[in-house]
């Protein structure tokens, strides 16, 4: 029988108010939602009092670098692997790996290695194809055959506009997208095309080119660092109304150290009064990218992780932006599970989804986390850690 875990009278966010109630776990999933002070006097049921937490389902982060981006400094600046611990403490409990800069060491064999790794230790992890270069490195020799074949692969990465990118002709990004619209047609998965915006004065103009012309379905495509700056801000909203869902990142705050960017704390709220849909919007780190943070004359600072700032934004949405916390967590649960097509399993707290969870402290700050009903992190201290970890006091 599995093991039955009962969490009583937590306030749920599912992430709509649910209000003070109690969950069962049983195994990974989650069997029951309610009353169930009955259960509690089962023998083979673990009962955890949770009065006074909030309860939320995990976060979803659909873009980061589970083995490192590339600093673009030297071999010295090339960044380390994220460990089961890390992201964990984050209250990330599902994570998508995205191809980086380097993809001559750091490959799709390495990205899809570390995917396995992290699964072992118990979170939820997925990849996609690409990258900054093309040809973009298969598993196969063929980003339709890796796509049907391999289950992780949920899509590919293409960085538009981005000074160390490679130039897409128009015709090659239909194609590609005619590839992904085959491929989640004959799979089922998300299939889509994670579009990282650069720095063009139009941002947004091979993308909407290609929206309207490859025949895709417009839920094939995702824009990401959609606050990087004011024009793509602007091309968030172009982008949202021709059906393409974008990605913000926490990271990108001046406070943070990104220098002309615009905090995701005045970006939602921006999108929304410009007429977005909430539901069109995400939110992800763009975690262990190497990302360093800018000083004021110009020059680098340290790098960082940045894996906290998902959980960190979804509280600064709530607490400086005014938006209640179900519609905050929309960004790193629903929408996320949604775009990336792993609702049946993800993004909720529902009957029979994934035991993914959050309990939250009075402060809104993550206390404990469970990830497929295995609890890795119990009053801020992990009880996962990859092979090789080594704990920081900070993530």
């Amino acid at each position: 029988m599995s093991q039955l875990t009962l969490l009583r009278n937590a306030e749920v966010f599912a992430p709509e108010r649910l209000g003070a109630t109690d969950v069962l776990l049983a195994g990974q999933t989650i069997a029951a939602i309610g009353d169930l002070s009955a259960a509690a006097a089962l023998a083979d049921v673990t009962t955890v009092d949770v009065s006074g937490r909030t309860l939320v389902p995990g976060l979803i982060d659909g873009h980061l670098h589970q083995i490192g981006g590339c600093g673009l400094q030297g071999y010295s600046s090339r960044a380390p692997e994220l460990w089961a611990g890390e992201l964990a403490l984050a209250g990330i409990t599902t994570s998508v790996a995205t191809p980086g800069i380097e993809t001559f060491t750091k490959n799709m064999d390495a990205v899809l290695a570390k995917a396995y790794a992290l699964e072992q230790d118990g979170l939820s992890t997925y990849a996609f194809l690409g990258g900054f270069r093309k040809p973009f490195l298969t598993l196969t020799g063929s980003i339709r055959r890796d796509l049907y074949l391999i289950e992780k692969l949920i899509g590919i990465k293409v960085a538009l506009g981005d000074a160390v990118a490679s130039r897409f002709s128009n015709e090659e990004l239909i194609d590609l997208a005619a590839e992904l619209e085959w491929s989640s047609r004959a799979t089922g998965k998300a299939c889509i095309m994670h579009a990282h915006l650069g720095s063009l004065p139009d941002p947004a103009a091979q993308l909407l080119h290609t929206i309207k012309h490859a025949m895709a379905a417009p839920e094939r495509f995702q824009a990401t660092h959609g606050n990087n700056t004011e024009e793509t801000l602007a091309a968030a909203v172009q982008l949202t109304k021709a059906g393409c869902v974008v990605d913000l990142n926490p990271l990108l705050d001046p406070l943070r150290g990104q220098v002309g960017s615009i905090g995701t704390r005045h970006a939602v709220p921006r999108l929304l009064a410009a007429g977005v849909e909430l539901s069109m919007l995400t939110m992800s780190t763009d975690g262990n990218a190497n990302t360093p943070v800018l000083q004021r004359d110009g020059s680098r600072g340290p790098y960082i992780k940045n894996l906290g700032t998902l959980w960190e934004g979804t509280v600064e949405l709530v607490r400086e932006a005014d938006l209640k916390l179900e519609d905050a967590l929309s960004l790193v649960t629903t929408n996320p599970a949604r775009v990336l097509r792993l609702e049946e399993r993800k993004g909720r707290i529902a009957v029979g989804l994934d035991a993914d969870l959050l309990v939250l402290d009075d402060d809104l700050q993550i206390q404990d986390v469970y990830s497929k009903g295995r609890l890795l992190v119990h009053g801020r201290q992990p009880l996962v850690a990859s092979m090789y970890e080594h704990h920081d006091d900070e993530y």
